[in-house]
């Protein structure tokens, strides 16, 4: 067991809380347009929780019977990818659209996609962070474990160190992600513009698309292949930062030449 693998879970924790903080220091936002980030965050994610005990088994089943495990990765490659572009862009749509979070600055909409990653960032962290800690503290909880499970849950913990960057530089791209569909997603709303929607849409459906697949390339026999498994990520996200950074300036130059929709 490498106790040491418990900076991986709270460097994704710290990367969260860092990105808001950093973001508030440099542009003096109010933390709140982080907080409704995080909140949408949650209501887009919960029905995505309930399908995972309940319509995600059913269809593992079927695809798993009738299309076996080429034509399973396929479709749930699709399913995945799709629930979520529809729940993240479709949540943050109707955020932007209902509420008078549509009249944000340009600052505070980026905050908002910050505190959407940054959420998720948070709350993916401390459940591994508790595991951990749990099971260095007290080995013998693994004997409390299935078989098939403990083999699983040791080979996890026998990780060698250098692995631990992998999580957090997951969730730095990741973060990335949310940013730039959120500011895609408000450009939509704001300026009546649908392709803008459209777009968040299909590009964060399609990095969640592999997923599936690139959870069949990580084998804890070879921890090399983890940060293989991250290429993906870094790749869309690395996009994703050059789109922030063209979005910001696209609307940078909409808002001096637009009055804000509501005073703050």
């Amino acid at each position: 067991m490498n106790p040491y693998l418990i900076l991986g879970p709270l460097g994704v924790i710290l990367v969260g809380i860092f990105s808001i903080g950093i973001w508030r220091l440099k542009r003096h936002v109010g933390i709140r347009y982080s907080v409704f980030g995080g909140l949408v965050w949650l209501a887009a994610i919960a029905p995505k929780f309930v399908m995972d005990y309940t319509v995600t088994p059913t269809l593992s089943m079927w695809a798993t019977d009738t299309y076996g495990f080429v034509g399973t990765l396929v479709i749930f490659g699709l399913y995945i990818g799709l629930t979520t572009g529809a729940f993240e862009c479709g949540f943050t749509f109707l955020a932007f659209s209902k509420s008078k979070l549509k009249g944000m600055s340009l600052d505070e909409a980026t905050a908002f996609g910050i505190g959407f990653g940054a959420f998720e960032a948070i709350l993916i962290g401390f459940p591994s962070l508790f595991q951990i800690a749990a099971f260095i503290l007290d080995p013998s909880l693994l004997d409390l474990l299935p078989p098939a499970q403990r083999e699983i849950v040791e080979a996890s913990l026998g990780l060698p160190t250098w692995v631990v960057p992998a999580s957090p530089m997951e969730r730095v791209f990741t973060l990335f992600v949310h940013l730039f569909t959120a500011l895609l997603v408000f450009i939509s709303v704001t300026q009546s513009k649908p392709s803008f929607f459209l777009g968040a849409f299909f590009y964060k459906s399609l990095l969640d698309a592999l997923v599936p697949y690139i959870q069949t390339i990580i084998n804890m026999e070879m921890p090399v292949t983890i940060y293989v498994g991250e290429i993906w990520v870094i790749a869309m996200g690395t996009i994703a930062l050059a789109g922030t950074y063209w979005t910001r300036k696209a609307m940078h130059e909409y808002q001096q030449q637009t009055p804000p929709l509501n005073e703050h």
